[in-house]
């Protein structure tokens, strides 16, 4: 005999079977037959469920490891659309043809194919110091014109890279093999203006876009992105700040009596 409501209790199951059997022992027993019984069947299934949601979570887990797997097997040069470029890339040309090249960078960021081209590169400090970097790690050195044991630099650059110059650091960038032939261009974002001692929002008192911030006359500190950087005639002093990306709601501060004029930036050594 199966009860079609398995919630009874022992002593509701007690009296059914003492009105049927009339034997007091026998009611006791087959009470708790049934009440056992049950309770098995629902410790199985809660088990069963625990399991099913365990199970379920191994399976997300383990797409998330596929994912991160595929990511980290494959280089970011042939996913380039994976890697965070932040200015907006416009191929128009894709053949190659290699020469050399030699030129100076001053602080802000560089995109490889946009700004400079891609190639095997010798890099030194020129003037000041500062440290230099690839946003994706490949190097990280600090260099200065000054001490002569100050590392030289001699690493590949492909397209998509973003070269960071801090400080007042001047490098020379030098390549007996830089594709010449790349012709990525950027396109001005944004709107120049003339900013002084004060502090200020893009998106409110100037549009967004990506600019060099170049000093005009007078001495100060800007402010932004948790930076402060000095401006000023001083060797020391930054004059310029190449490719700084703008976003609505970002602040920037002035300090002191500086003046800067913000410039949409162009492409700076691919013309």
């Amino acid at each position: 005999m199966e009860f079609k409501n398995n919630n009874l209790s022992y002593l509701d199951r007690y009296v059914f079977w003492l009105s049927i059997l009339n034997n007091i022992s026998l009611a006791r027993l087959y009470a708790n037959v049934y009440s056992n019984s049950s309770y098995r069947k629902k410790e199985i299934e809660e088990k069963m469920k625990n399991f099913e949601i365990l199970l379920c979570e191994i399976n997300i887990s383990l797409e998330k490891i596929k994912k991160e797997l595929k990511l980290n097997i494959c280089p970011y040069s042939l996913i380039p659309d994976k890697k965070d470029i932040d200015d907006k890339l416009y191929i128009k040309n894709k053949k190659v043809e290699y020469g050399k090249v030699c030129f100076t960078l001053t602080t802000g960021r560089y995109t490889v194919g946009m700004d400079i081209p891609e190639g095997r590169y010798r890099i030194v400090a020129k003037k000041n110091y500062g440290n230099i970097y690839n946003k994706y790690d490949t190097f990280d050195e600090n260099l200065n014109a000054e001490d002569k044991d100050s590392p030289k630099i001699h690493k590949r650059l492909i397209i998509g890279d973003i070269l960071i110059i801090t400080d007042s650091l001047i490098a020379e960038l030098s390549s007996k093999k830089a594709n010449l032939l790349q012709n990525i261009t950027r396109r001005p974002i944004g709107k120049e203006i003339t900013l002084k001692a004060g502090n200020y929002i893009c998106g409110e008192d100037f549009k967004s876009g990506v600019y060099d911030i170049k000093r005009i006359k007078n001495s100060g500190v800007v402010s932004f992105d948790d930076n402060n950087e000095y401006f000023g005639s001083e060797d020391y002093g930054l004059k310029e700040i190449k490719n700084y990306l703008f976003k609505t709601n970002h602040y920037l501060g002035i300090s002191g009596g500086l003046v800067i004029n913000l410039v949409p930036s162009q492409n700076n050594y691919i013309k």
